[in-house]
């Protein structure tokens, strides 16, 4: 399952603006509209792995850099913060890394519910 959930954010991340559908004999995802991608069953792609739409690519993508922007300032503002941070600084660093921490839940929501989407799981 973890493999799975691997190619799908691969995928997401090589070509975020396209739809792509499981290419049984290439075991990766293939654009329907490429040569490879003409030649999958349909039958076979929606019972094996679900296809991904580029709305779901778009959703992943911002989920995704909205993570490792919070990750990155929250470290960006323990450096700058020093040793002895006033309060403010330190209750503004809780507040982002909270919201790191809900991004990376979503993240591994979206992974594991298209996972989970088809048939097989």
């Amino acid at each position: 399952m973890l493999r799975d959930m691997a190619v799908i954010a691969a995928e997401c991340i090589k070509h975020p603006d396209r739809r792509a559908v499981w290419s049984p004999h290439l075991e990766k995802y293939v654009c329907p509209d490429t040569d490879e991608g003409r030649t999958v069953p349909l039958d076979h792609e929606s019972r094996t792995h679900p296809p991904l739409s580029s709305q779901f690519k778009l959703v992943f993508g911002a989920a995704t850099g909205g993570t490792l922007l919070f990750v990155l300032l929250c470290v960006v503002l323990t450096f700058a913060a020093g040793k002895e941070p006033p309060s403010l600084m330190t209750e503004l660093i809780r507040g982002l890394f909270s919201l790191a921490q809900i991004g990376f839940g979503a993240v591994v929501g979206l992974l594991g519910g298209k996972r989970l989407n088809s048939n097989d799981g």
